[in-house]
């Protein structure tokens, strides 16, 4: 509920990075401890765009904490309705080329999608989780669009997230259509730090 508050007031700005540098503290504590890290994706709210700096003020962080750009994914929201694409083209191309993953979060939600694949260079695609509510009632168009979606994303060599898969019917679909990644209780609620730590250290595989 506070979250658009934020937004509008733009201090979302100071939280997204207040977590993003605890992403790289616990990045950092986990090579120290002799854990294996994995590739963490902190989010960042559209609001940053406007600030020309954003992707070296990003990437200051990584290099005060020594953290290798391929354990970060930087991921946009809701950046569908954003115009400026002088903004967007700089961040993008500034964290690419320095190894960093960026992502489009809730992807398929609005009307200005397909711009973001045809003019921006992200490598990762993230389906909203309302693409999957209803697949497994036999929805036949929203089973088109997904297959379609993630057929595009496949030959335009993007990794695809399914976001918010909860059940096997999901799973199993998502499967068929060669979504190559997903997220979602069907695997793990978010954890406690001690508890993902121990996913870590036990190698844990599902």
């Amino acid at each position: 509920e506070f979250l658009p508050i934020l937004e509008k007031e733009t201090t979302i700005c100071q939280l997204d990075f207040f977590v993003f540098e605890q992403v790289c503290k616990d990045i950092r504590g986990w090579i120290d401890s002799g854990f294996e890290p994995v590739r963490v994706s902190s989010n960042f709210s559209k609001v940053h765009l406007r600030n020309p700096n954003l992707a070296d003020d990003i990437l200051n962080i990584m290099h005060k904490y020594n953290i290798s750009s391929k354990l970060i994914e930087i991921e946009l929201t809701e950046v569908s309705d954003f115009d400026d694409n002088v903004a967007m083209h700089k961040f993008v191309n500034t964290l690419r080329s320095n190894g960093v993953s960026v992502s489009i979060d809730d992807f398929g939600t609005g009307y200005s999608t397909l711009n973001v694949l045809t003019n921006f260079d992200v490598n990762v695609i993230k389906l909203d989780k309302s693409l999957l509510d209803h697949i497994d009632e036999r929805q036949t168009q929203e089973k088109i669009v997904l297959k379609n979606m993630a057929g595009l994303m496949n030959e335009l060599n993007k990794e695809v997230v399914a976001e918010g898969v909860e059940n096997s019917k999901q799973l199993e679909f998502l499967r068929d259509i060669n979504c190559n990644m997903v997220q979602g209780f069907i695997y793990d609620k978010p954890l406690p730090k001690a508890e993902f730590e121990k996913r870590l250290q036990d190698k844990h595989m599902y």
